[in-house]
């Protein structure tokens, strides 16, 4: 009878040690699997990490434009219009609302305010396009579109508020893009 009841404890203690085993085991699997998702997913993130900083590195340099005159600005922007085929009165005014220096990186915010007057929707569009594959330094912060008293159909006028950063060319008199 004594080796009954030590035959039953060494079974019970066993089969309680496969299944702590066992439940060990399971969970350095759950654990094994949550490391290499882990793992796998911060190569992720690094890659991702990787491509953003390449891609601030590449529209930060063409997004910086490197002179901020008022007539540079209405160059520019009359060039996009020609190029997106709209007439020369398309553009009804240009105004510079600011130029401001940005914290202490030397670069300078400019913002414009464009009128444009008697455009159909395609052309406001084809215009929209044309800035940012040509001029992608110029960013359209906002869009106001009314529809003109007058009746020209499908024609809208717009107002649109243009950014731009850029470094101001060197003085020779000392006076920084003012």
């Amino acid at each position: 009878m004594k080796h009954r009841w030590a035959h039953i404890a060494i079974v019970t203690v066993l089969a309680i040690t496969v299944a702590g085993l066992a439940i060990s085991a399971a969970r350095w699997r759950t654990a094994l699997g949550q490391h290499e998702r882990a793992i796998a997913e911060l190569t992720s993130v690094r890659q991702q990490v990787a491509e953003i900083e390449s891609l601030r590195s590449t529209l930060g340099s063409q997004r910086v434009a490197t002179a901020g005159s008022r007539a540079d600005a209405l160059a520019e922007i009359a060039d996009t219009l020609t190029v997106a085929g709209l007439p020369d009165s398309a553009m009804r005014s240009l105004d510079e609302q600011g130029d401001v220096m940005l914290d202490d990186t030397g670069l300078r915010r400019q913002t414009l305010r464009l009128a444009l007057a008697a455009l159909t929707p395609g052309e406001l569009g084809r215009f929209l396009a044309r800035l940012d594959m040509d001029r992608p330094q110029w960013a359209v912060t906002r869009i106001e579109i009314t529809r003109p008293r007058r009746e020209d159909g499908n024609r809208y006028d717009a107002q649109l508020v243009l950014a731009r950063t850029y470094a101001p060319r060197a003085s020779t008199t000392g006076d920084e893009g003012s």
